[in-house]
């Protein structure tokens, strides 16, 4: 599969395909007419700000919409989990939770988790939130935990880089998304885009995660959480927001 960085003059046509996205949720949750509370702040933990639920991300296949994001948020990053919330029937009804064995807090080992995402297989069926287990605020390993039952349960974390507890690095801006279309060759391949000072490429199965491949060339600077974009048959391209422009 070939990788390859978006210029700027393509940045129209990938922005059109993020609003077609977010609209087709839009519907199933605005047919009631009234807003929903679907989930709040559990936890009591006296380092963190609680009745937060913060920086969501929201991905929706079929009838089924679920939503990922911060809870307890800390005031310098990070947050004392993730929490997400279901639908099964296109936003009729929700059902929410929060993620096993991520942090202290949840009988987990990072001090913090940050940055979830949402991504659907439809291959192997699986659900996919990607997300930062912090080390304090200095260093992050990237995991995901995954649903096997439509988003209705969810098992521990999955460290797809460890960087931040053997090397100390602060691993950052995760996205996550799955090449969904059946005649597509990388049909039921994820990927997961983040950064570290560079751009990097991770494809994967659900189950194990591969090599990452460097997007930046040495010395460029990347701001700013992107969506993965599936370009054609054989290649992928990423967006970035750089120090002045989208690219």
């Amino acid at each position: 599969m070939a990788l390859r960085c978006q210029n700027e003059s393509e940045a129209g046509s990938f922005a059109a395909l993020g609003t077609l996205a977010l609209t087709s949720v839009t519907p199933a949750l605005a047919a009631s007419g009234q807003l929903v509370q679907t989930s709040s702040d559990p936890y009591t933990n006296l380092t963190s700000n609680h009745k937060t639920e913060v920086e969501p991300d929201t991905f929706a296949f079929g009838h089924t919409i679920v939503s990922a994001f911060q809870v307890g948020r800390f005031l310098d990053g990070g947050a004392s989990n993730i929490g997400w919330t279901t639908s099964t029937n296109g936003g009729s009804t929700w059902k929410p939770g929060f993620l096993p064995g991520t942090t202290t807090f949840v009988k987990g080992s990072y001090a913090r988790v940050s940055d979830p995402s949402v991504a659907f297989d439809a291959k192997h069926n699986v659900w996919l939130i990607s997300y930062l287990g912090l080390l304090g605020t200095s260093a992050a390993d990237l995991l995901v935990s995954r649903s096997i039952d439509g988003g209705v349960t969810w098992g521990n974390p999955i460290v797809v880089d460890r960087r931040g507890t053997t090397t100390s690095q602060l691993l950052d801006k995760n996205w996550t998304v799955c090449d969904d279309t059946a005649s597509r060759p990388f049909y039921g391949r994820c990927h997961t885009e983040y950064d570290n000072n560079r751009r990097i490429r991770r494809p994967a199965l659900t189950s194990s995660w591969g090599s990452s491949r460097r997007c930046l060339r040495s010395g460029g600077r990347a701001y700013g959480r992107d969506a993965t974009i599936w370009r054609n048959r054989s290649s992928i391209a990423f967006t970035w927001s750089g120090t002045s422009s989208i690219k």
